[in-house]
């Protein structure tokens, strides 16, 4: 058993209780039962008079025995075989004796080496001292509210540092190698200086470089920087003359090391371009005669090289305010070779221009129309049904609902149509056939939805439906009208496409099944340009034809015996096409009309029989096959 000091403050557990050895009471007692080598409570006649009370040492035979408490008749928390001796079994009436001896004395001599060896000799003490120089070895950790010292200290310092060795603490006056100490104000003081032996660093700090190892962190470099005069740090002076200097020379610290001013040499040679002036008077060409003022209405060029010339505006032009226009003017019809805007403004056709051919004869004027019963402009729409997609359309073997008609479109109307998904595949698409060879298509629509948002995608597929010209495009609708578009060309060869609304999976699109959104206004045009405007369209589609635009009297003509004359087209009608009424070339008149035969009324005959009917009207279908004739009576 030993002292727990100096890792452990000890306590009675490891230096004991003494019994009292100047008492009457006795020391000694017998056992009252055998005990055995591992009990741990010893059963006795009785334990008062000189036994300790808690933690006392007791022998029985040859055994010391260390117990932690008693009772009136029991030892208890017995720790056998103390100091040493030898655990043993004792017989009933065993002497139980109080040493107070050997052991306590023995635990006493432990706790005091303990003591010795954690101080340490004079020579080599681990403690500071309140005075006197003392050398402190190994770390110490010094508690709350020690003291070193009191008073002012102004000659006596607090920590002692060395004035030998490579790293030197000394006295600016190098007399001696006093390190921290107080002031007159108790103010702690630094009369000490730091050298640093070439090379030497303080410390593994990683600045000012953390990979050069010859030079210590407050080394001043010799040539140029910071200096130390006096015992104040400055910036050295780097030899140039204060002043200003056009032009000075750098080294690679950045210090300015000389100074001097432009002279022409330095500025490097440059070829001005005509982008180099942005202000400034107009410059004459350089060794020319230019002018140096310019008569009003005149207009300035160069006759020959570093020249420059007034020219005088000519007949029918006006220079004003720096700008040159073209005066008002006429012009005879005969002079009309290809000059749309006036023949338009005279047509009072101003604003509108024309894809195709505007064709002039006399006082008439006509323009292409598109295959889509509309004028061939930019504006001109390419799809069927522009506004109803419950026909035409195509929902790919009914992968979605159309309910036509079903919300206000953005025009106010109740016109736009409501499509519910019928599944995770949703589409509407239309084919469109006839278009420009390799020609530049956008596809533009309305959408929205009735409330919160979803996504949906956009597509152009080749007219093989094999591969995508564009897309597919995910746009998000609101509740609000938004008008999206998608661009795709044509490859060389193709004059047709698929326009397609859809649920695209690989898009993470929203239209899925029982969900709804509505569209309306679909719109197919050439090119790539965004237009605000467009034509809408029903089920009529025919080849280009030309229409007559009035420029005097109302007349309507065909440009040749081949082109009708007269079309009417609209969205009651019955025939596949659309057409409502059409004049042929050959004068006979169609109308729609029957089951969806429509009714062509052919040429006049004379009728020889019955008796008095004056003639008969023939009766084709729409192809030209005859039906039947009306006869016409004369004698009623």
């Amino acid at each position: 058993m030993g002292s727990s000091y100096p890792n452990n403050v000890d306590s009675a557990a490891t230096l004991y209780s003494p019994a009292d050895a100047f008492s009457t009471k006795p020391l000694e007692t017998t056992t009252t039962a055998q005990v055995l080598a591992g009990d741990t409570t010893i059963s006795v006649q009785s334990t008062s008079g000189g036994f300790a009370d808690a933690y006392g040492v007791v022998s029985v035979d040859d055994e010391l025995i260390i117990y932690t408490g008693k009772n009136a008749s029991q030892f208890t928390g017995c720790q056998r075989g103390a100091f040493g001796t030898q655990t043993a079994q004792h017989a009933q009436g065993a002497t139980v004796r109080a040493n107070m001896v050997s052991g306590f004395i023995t635990a006493l001599q432990s706790a005091v080496l303990a003591i010795e060896n954690e101080l340490g000799t004079v020579v080599a003490r681990n403690y500071v001292r309140a005075i006197g120089d003392q050398v402190v070895t190994g770390a110490k950790t010094f508690q709350d509210g020690a003291n070193f010292g009191s008073g002012a200290k102004a000659a006596t310092g607090l920590v002692r540092l060395p004035n030998t060795g490579a790293v030197k603490w000394r006295k600016a006056d190098n007399s001696g190698d006093l390190g921290v100490a107080l002031n007159a104000n108790d103010h702690i003081a630094f009369d000490a200086i730091v050298d640093f032996a070439p090379g030497q660093t303080f410390g593994s700090f990683s600045y000012p470089d953390a990979t050069t190892t010859n030079k210590g962190i407050v080394q001043v470099d010799a040539v140029g920087g910071i200096a130390v005069n006096a015992g104040v740090i400055s910036l050295a002076n780097s030899g140039v003359s204060p002043g200003t200097h056009t032009k000075v020379t750098v080294d690679a610290k950045g210090r300015v090391t000389a100074g001097a001013s432009l002279a022409a040499g330095d500025l490097p040679s440059h070829a001005h371009v005509a982008g180099d002036i942005v202000s400034g008077a107009f410059g004459v060409p350089r060794g020319g005669t230019g002018l140096t003022t310019v008569t009003a209405n005149k207009l300035l060029y160069s006759p020959s090289t570093d020249t420059l010339a007034e020219l005088s505006v000519g007949s029918g032009l006006t220079l004003a305010s720096a700008t040159l226009s073209l005066a008002s003017h006429t012009h005879a019809e005969s002079d009309i070779t290809g000059l749309v805007n006036d023949l338009a403004a005279k047509a009072a056709l101003a604003g509108a221009t024309f894809t195709g051919t505007l064709r002039v004869a006399g006082d008439q004027a006509f323009v292409e129309c598109g295959p889509f019963q509309t004028i061939g402009s930019d504006l001109e729409n390419m799809l069927k049904r522009s506004e109803d997609f419950s026909t035409v359309w195509s929902t790919d073997g009914g992968s979605c609902t159309v309910a036509a008609d079903d919300t206000a479109a953005p025009d106010g109307n109740q016109t736009a149509d409501k499509l519910t998904s019928n599944g995770d595949s949703a589409k509407i698409q239309q084919q469109v056939a006839g278009l420009a060879d390799g020609g530049t298509y956008t596809f533009y629509i309305w959408a929205k939805v009735a409330s919160g948002t979803r996504r949906v995608s956009l597509a152009i597929v080749d007219n093989a439906y094999a591969s995508y010209l564009a897309g597919p495009t995910q746009v998000t609708l609101t509740t609000s009208w938004q008008r999206f578009k998608i661009t795709g060309t044509l490859a060389g060869g193709q004059t047709g496409l698929w326009v397609v609304v859809r649920n695209y999976t690989g898009n993470g699109d929203e239209w899925t099944n029982g969900s709804a959104i509505y569209l309306w206004g679909a719109c197919l045009q050439e090119g790539s340009d965004p237009k605000r405007a467009y034509v809408r369209t029903w089920d009529s589609i025919i080849a280009r034809n030309r229409a007559g635009v009035a420029l005097g009297a109302a007349v309507v003509s065909g440009i040749d015996s081949s082109e009708a004359p007269l079309t009417v087209y609209g969205p009651g009608s019955n025939l596949t096409n659309g057409m409502l009424l059409q004049v042929t070339p050959g004068g006979e008149l169609i109308i729609a009309g029957g089951a969806g035969n429509g009714y062509r009324f052919a040429d006049l005959g004379n009728a020889s029989n019955p008796s008095g009917w004056a003639g008969v009207l023939k009766v084709k279908t729409p192809a030209g096959t005859t039906l039947g004739y009306i006869l016409l009576y004369t004698n009623p």
